[in-house]
Parts: C-alpha cells; structure tokens; sequence
C-alpha cells in the first residue's frame, strides 16, 4: 500500500518536472524542503521558495513535445512515515539522477529533501 502511494507522489513529482505545474508543485514539495547537489566542487543549496521560482519560469519541457524519462529507480520504505526514492528524469538535454527523502503528513507522501546529479547529456 504504502509503495502504491509514494509512486503516486512520484508520478506527480514528474509531471511537476515536465509540465512546471505550481499546483502539482506545492502537492509533492513540502514548503520546508530544499535541494542539494555539488557544482563544481561547490556545495549548492536551493531552498523550496527559490525551487518554486525557478520551476515558474522555465520552459515546461512539455509546451515543445520533448520526449519524457521518467524512471523509478528505486524505494525504500524506511517506516510508515518516512521513504526513500531514487529516480531519474530528463529536462530537456540532460538526465538527472534524483535521491528523494520523502515524508509523508496527513496521510500525503510528500519530498522533504531532493539531492540530485547531472548524470548525463544527451546529444540529438
């Protein structure tokens, strides 16, 4: 039960991927969430207000028909509160690879923390 809900948060977590939708955003990110990666052996931050206003102003991969990758790579269920996903998901040219934390509040599964990596890029 619980692996059929958290692939629902995820199914949602890619729409909000390609499609950019704010609805969509605020259902799977929790307002305390932030994202984390390294760019150039620099550590990157992104806390959720930032994330939210940069998924506002890109182009939705959507609105130029671009291929979707969305990939489930795995869950874990660590209690029936907390989980884990891996993922990975395309935006236009690059492919990420996305470690989820999710937890989940009123019975919703939602991301508390999202650290992700530019894993390749694909060249048309």
């Amino acid at each position: 039960m619980e692996i059929d809900s958290i692939q629902h948060a995820l199914q949602t977590y890619f729409d909000v991927m390609y499609e950019c939708d704010l609805k969509k955003f605020d259902q799977v990110f929790h307002p305390s969430s932030s994202l984390f990666t390294m760019r150039n052996g620099e550590f990157n931050l992104r806390p959720f207000a930032q994330y939210r206003e940069e998924i506002a102003a890109r182009t939705p991969p959507k609105s130029v028909q671009q291929p979707r990758m969305d990939d489930i790579l795995q869950i874990q269920v660590l209690s029936s509160e907390i989980a884990f996903a891996q993922v990975r998901v395309r935006i236009f040219e690059k492919v990420y690879v996305d470690n989820l934390n999710l937890l989940k509040f009123d019975g919703h599964w939602m991301i508390v923390a999202k650290i992700f990596h530019h894993a390749e890029t694909i060249h048309r």
